[in-house]
């Protein structure tokens, strides 16, 4: 399907990754008609190259496929200007790298029952994505392979959600990148950086380290560079996040250990088991959206 960029009228530049621009978009016409957008774009410098262009159509082919409160929804696929374009709804808010950061700048953490939210809800996020079928109902085989704080987008009303399946693969991936290449090295399981295939385990890895820096804003495996960090995951050298902040329950220790274990057989049976074990883990009264909002609108104001 092509995109004519005629459609949208772009209000501004909202994130560049390696492979792809975000814009901020105004849909003018369609179905789409008067709503705020983000407008994703492989960028024109490798928009040539088949490889880049290829897991890029893979991303669209996936993300086409998957609803979920959990997932930044696809709203169109096509083509401009001779580069891929995925058009997403557009999440007004912040990603929990961004909430870390200002965290750490204030000195303060984030409440335990915020943590645990937000990891129960992308833990349900990754469970509906494993779970993604095509067309005729056959299993995609989806594997996110890039769940970090970066990937989580927090809205004004505090919903969370998983974005950003660049890398994702599934079995027919084609263009697909070695495994050992995939996401970013702090919340990388370890069969990955041994160059094996990822599996819905590795995403549970990711799931802990970044559930272990939510409830620290420290690293799972800190190091001065990529090899240290790589050394000791693949050493197992995990810490409870207790050892950081002495008050968190001992249930929700031994659940971020196990998703951080070094045998991917020792990880919880699924991200939907994980999702479950985690609803026990913290106050529903206060870990709503609304409690969300107000956190993140304490933290970076109204604005």
């Amino acid at each position: 399907m092509a995109i004519a960029l005629d459609r949208f009228r772009i209000q501004g530049l909202i994130g560049r990754g390696g492979m792809a621009e975000v814009f901020r978009a105004v849909a003018l016409d369609g179905p789409l008609a008067g709503q705020t957008v983000a407008l994703k774009r492989l960028r024109p410098d490798l928009a040539r190259d088949p490889g880049f262009v290829a897991l890029f159509e893979n991303e669209a082919a996936v993300t086409r496929r998957l609803r979920h409160p959990g997932i930044v929804e696809v709203l169109e696929t096509g083509v401009a200007e001779g580069a891929p374009f995925i058009v997403m709804e557009y999440v007004d808010g912040r990603n929990l790298k961004e909430i870390l950061a200002r965290c750490g700048q204030r000195g303060i953490l984030l409440p335990v029952d915020f943590a645990a939210y937000a990891a129960h809800v992308l833990a349900g996020a990754l469970a509906h994505a494993h779970a993604g079928v095509d067309a005729a109902g056959a299993p995609l085989g989806i594997v996110h392979c890039d769940v970090s704080p970066s990937n989580v987008f927090v809205s004004r009303l505090g919903e969370i959600k998983l974005g950003d399946f660049g890398v994702a693969l599934t079995p027919g991936a084609a263009g697909a990148p070695g495994p050992g290449a995939l996401g970013k090295v702090q919340y990388l399981s370890p069969e990955q950086l041994r160059g094996e295939r990822p599996t819905p385990a590795s995403d549970l890895f990711a799931l802990g380290a970044v559930l272990f820096e939510l409830l620290t804003d420290r690293p799972a495996f800190p190091g001065r560079d990529v090899n240290e960090v790589g050394r000791r995951i693949l050493a197992g050298e995990a810490r409870a996040p207790s050892s950081l902040r002495r008050e968190l329950p001992p249930a929700l220790d031994a659940l971020v250990l196990r998703c951080l274990s070094r045998d991917p057989a020792q990880r919880p049976a699924s991200a939907a088991a994980a999702a479950d074990e985690i609803a026990a883990l913290y106050d529903p009264a206060v870990g709503t959206p609304l409690a969300i909002a107000a956190v993140v609108r304490g933290l970076f104001g109204a604005a």
